[in-house]
């Protein structure tokens, strides 16, 4: 049985958020008004290949490492792991733990595939397609180059399965892990 843990606080903004959670290094999926962004992390702020977010218009964010998740709104932020360390301080506002039967680790292809001519720099990888443009996301691993295949990145998340009194279970949860490089055979 794996137990998801979770905490909460409220009345951060996400750059003190960002700073109480200790998620450096993790990846950001940020929502304004006017744009969704993906960015990396570091400290309290968020940046992208063009440099630093700014976090003013953001009122959704989910920020995740492969420990550890972050969800904050405009009013509060909940860190969800598996991991049984303590919470970061403030993270004080109890949340319920939830006792997985099993876990199932998921992947989401990412639009688009990898664009050389549009290399962002170290650290990320640019998808490319004509029905989204250009997106830049943060890749700790470099995707890699064989010929014969189309180089794509997907987002690994892990579904927590449980279940009730009837023998029915159900994915009760899902937390976002990192993106991932990804090869299919075959030509452009």
């Amino acid at each position: 049985m794996t137990v998801l843990r979770a905490a909460a606080v409220t009345g951060l903004t996400l750059p003190r958020a960002l700073e109480a959670s200790g998620l450096d290094g993790g990846c950001a999926l940020l929502t304004t008004p006017s744009a969704y962004r993906i960015a990396s992390v570091t400290g309290g702020t968020c940046r992208t290949p063009e440099g630093v977010v700014d976090l003013s218009a953001v009122y959704e964010a989910r920020v995740f490492t492969e420990e550890a998740e972050l969800r904050w709104t405009e009013e509060r932020a909940v860190l969800l792991t598996e991991d049984r360390a303590p919470f970061p301080p403030g993270f004080d506002e109890e949340v319920e733990d939830l006792e997985a039967l099993t876990t199932l680790d998921n992947r989401y292809l990412l639009w688009g595939t990898v664009d050389d001519s549009a290399e962002p720099g170290p650290g990320w990888a640019a998808l490319s397609s004509s029905r989204v443009g250009r997106l830049a996301v943060p890749m700790a691993t470099a995707v890699p180059r064989p010929e014969g295949h189309h180089r794509r990145v997907r987002l690994l998340t892990r579904e927590y399965v449980v279940g009730d009194d009837h023998g029915n279970v159900h994915v009760a949860e899902e937390r976002l892990i990192r993106f991932e490089p990804y090869l299919v055979k075959g030509t452009a």
